[in-house]
């Protein structure tokens, strides 16, 4: 399919990857009806943050509002930029929260100064907050490399993403096997990305490098 398939109003050019990109739109579009979690496992350069891009088209395309961040090395060891990233978009307009939840979310993303708050209380103002922007329509949070997010936001999106069942909120997020960081991902649906299949790498080689010899291609 070197053209691609258009699943769910995403045109795809996703050689190989038919039956992951139904997944994961399946995913969103699920979540956009009663909420849920799902995670993305695979080798580095696998195509996880293709998957990713694909599922946060579709998903705007059906009205859902997409929020992202991706973990990176150099903000590991910053206390809640992933959660900084994610939610600093929704403050511009935040939805009604009570006091205790808005001063624990002002602290932790850096909007006020105070005492570090109380995780369970984080964590409760975060699906609150959540919550309040999706009553206005769907709302999925995507996040890449989750294996290299900050402690204190693994740790609160972790609880966050456990408790999204029977809203219209979605947490997608991918991390490399094996290196889910401080991320616990137990309990909650994993899908593997493969590699593609050799017929698959190779049509796609074509695609790509039209005038590469065959042999060439075969050693790519």
């Amino acid at each position: 399919m070197g053209d691609g398939a258009r699943i769910g109003g995403v045109l795809g050019s996703l050689t190989g990857r038919d039956d992951d990109l139904a997944y994961v739109t399946g995913f969103t579009d699920r979540a956009a009806a009663v909420g849920g979690a799902l995670l993305l496992s695979g080798e580095a350069g696998v195509g996880k943050t293709v998957l990713l891009d694909a599922a946060a088209g579709h998903a705007e395309e059906t009205g859902t509002w997409v929020m992202r961040a991706a973990g990176t090395e150099f903000e590991s060891t910053i206390s809640f930029a992933g959660l900084n990233q994610l939610l600093g978009p929704m403050l511009a307009a935040p939805p009604a929260l009570s006091p205790d939840y808005g001063d624990a979310l002002a602290v932790a993303l850096g909007v006020r100064a105070g005492p570090s708050p109380d995780q369970l209380m984080l964590a409760n103002a975060t699906l609150a907050l959540l919550a309040g922007s999706a009553g206005r329509r769907p709302l999925l949070a995507i996040v890449d490399d989750l294996q290299w997010l900050d402690r204190p936001s693994a740790t609160i999106l972790g609880v966050v993403a456990r408790r999204l069942t029977g809203g219209r909120v979605g947490f997608l997020a991918a991390s490399r096997s094996g290196e889910d960081g401080y991320f616990d991902r137990g309990g909650l649906a994993v899908y593997e990305v493969r590699p593609l299949t050799d017929a698959a790498a190779s049509e796609l080689v074509s695609d790509r490098f039209p005038a590469l010899p065959h042999l060439r291609r075969q050693r790519r």
